[in-house]
């Protein structure tokens, strides 16, 4: 196939997780249909075969499967590369700039005294799933949390399925924390509407198995019986989930953040510890209203996770809703990427549990989020071609349906056989039957071009009547 059109169980293992830039999301073992990984020391591994080398996976090699390989969000296609698949005909009502494509922006803080207490800036995020949850538009949130059986500061996956649970979950604790294998016990339990709360890195692999074509899964070794098990992993998770809200993120820190220099060093028991927070210096809230601090280039420097630095996307690009809270005092930068976030968003927002304030009274804000993702995107290492670093080729998925059927062509099924098998794939879905038109969103006003000098000014925050408030300004509410 394509160079880049077809990655591997073998291409994953050596061209992710030896090369160092695994970011340790889990979504090749939860999307993996036949148990052959499993994470070990927070990293994918080759489990079903103890005698094999690393990179061997007997059904990739064999009938061929690939599925953990195509979620892969180390892999091409990138954020920049997958716009126009997520995206489709959002581009054209959307702005787009070295921030994503996105149709509003705005900073907002919920209403609800204990939510905004006790959320990272402002509870924007917990206000908006708990609200969700009361009103039904979700039966259960995938986040990050601290319970009862986890070691303080060291948040592990969760299904939220009450509010209560879901208010629990407020808070970063900047160590990682890998959400998308909550997925599986979602399926486990048959949820079927899911907020899912994640990193840019934890929503990149969610729009895979939601976007990728399932046309890769059909092969002449193939029965459509194994590929129904196979797009079921695939697609099975991400079909679960309603909406999406994306995190901004630079880095998450290594453990010994918290082990070496917090517990160790500056004497503080982690159990001691309420909040972190992250405003040009490590900020550490005590339990006893105390309020500790670490110098961010100190965290960076000696604590900072070596497999953030290939990451590129600081807003989270591909979620539905973005949310961080960069430049703001206890109040969150709120992105709308997408008609369905657009639509939620408006919900919440008229059941008056949110305030909102226009990006134009927040230029800080929006100045820091420029330069943050800028800088950013930039700073990601080449590393190897299928990292897709280097490429500036737009996924299209007739592309993939191209090459297969060109493919079975050449081999021995029959027209009846390879039929049953792409059907099971799509099991419904709409197959492409040509190119995708890129179309490109408009860029934001005011963006300035190149001086003399070859850098460019950031353009000013959007006003509110092109996108700079929520969507409910355009209703006069």
């Amino acid at each position: 196939m394509g160079d880049l059109r077809h990655n591997s169980f073998k291409t994953m293992m050596n061209d992710v997780v030896d090369f160092g830039s695994c970011c340790e999301c889990g979504s090749c073992v939860a999307a993996c249909p036949h148990n052959v990984i499993e994470m070990v020391e927070g990293k994918p591994k080759q489990t079903a075969k103890a005698s094999a080398p690393s990179d061997f996976c007997g059904v990739s090699e064999g009938a061929g499967c690939d599925v953990c390989a195509t979620v892969c969000p180390r892999l091409w296609p990138r954020e920049t590369h997958l716009r126009q698949a997520v995206f489709s005909n959002d581009r054209k009502e959307s702005w787009e700039g070295v921030f994503g494509v996105f149709r509003n922006i705005f900073v907002a803080k919920s209403k609800d005294p204990i939510i905004s207490e006790n959320g990272q800036d402002g509870g924007v995020v917990t206000a908006l799933l708990d609200w969700a949850y009361e009103t039904g538009n979700i039966d259960g949130a995938i986040v990050s949390a601290v319970g009862e059986d986890d070691q303080p500061c060291f948040p592990t996956p969760k299904v939220a399925k009450d509010k209560e649970s879901i208010r629990n979950s407020s808070g970063s604790w900047y160590t990682y924390c890998p959400n998308n294998l909550a997925l599986e016990q979602a399926a486990e339990e048959d949820l079927k509407s899911l907020g899912f709360v994640g990193v840019p890195c934890q929503i990149t692999p969610l729009r895979k198995m939601e976007k990728m074509d399932p046309s890769f899964l059909v092969s002449e070794k193939k029965k459509p019986k194994i590929v129904g098990r196979q797009r079921e992993f695939l697609r099975g998770m991400s079909d679960r989930v309603n909406f999406s809200i994306g995190l901004f993120c630079t880095e998450v820190f290594r453990p010994e953040l918290m082990t070496e220099k917090i517990e160790k060093e500056m004497g503080i028991p982690l159990s001691d510890v309420k909040q972190f927070n992250v405003k040009g210096e490590v900020l550490i809230y005590k339990k006893n209203g105390d309020v500790a601090t670490i110098p961010l280039a100190e965290a960076m420097e000696q604590y900072q996770r070596p497999e953030c630095a290939h990451c590129g996307d600081f807003s989270a690009e591909l979620a539905d809703i973005a949310c961080g809270g960069v430049g703001t005092e206890r109040a969150t930068i709120v992105v709308i990427r997408t008609e369905k976030g657009e639509k939620i968003w408006k919900q919440f927002e008229a059941s008056g549990r949110v305030s909102v304030e226009p990006i134009e009274e927040n230029k800080r804000a929006w100045n820091i989020l420029y330069r943050l993702s800028k800088r950013q995107r930039a700073r990601v290492p080449e590393g190897p071609e299928r990292g897709g670093v280097q490429s500036h080729e737009e996924y299209d998925p007739w592309g993939d349906n191209d090459l297969i059927e060109k493919k079975l062509a050449a081999g021995k099924k029959s027209d009846e056989e390879k039929m049953a098998c792409l059907d099971t794939a799509f099991a419904g879905e709409p197959r492409p039957s040509q190119s995708i038109e890129f179309i490109a969103g408009s860029p934001i006003p005011n963006d300035q071009p190149l001086s003399e000098d070859g850098k460019k000014k950031r353009p000013l925050p959007l006003p509110k009547e092109l996108g700079g408030h929520s969507p409910l300004f355009d209703q006069g509410k």
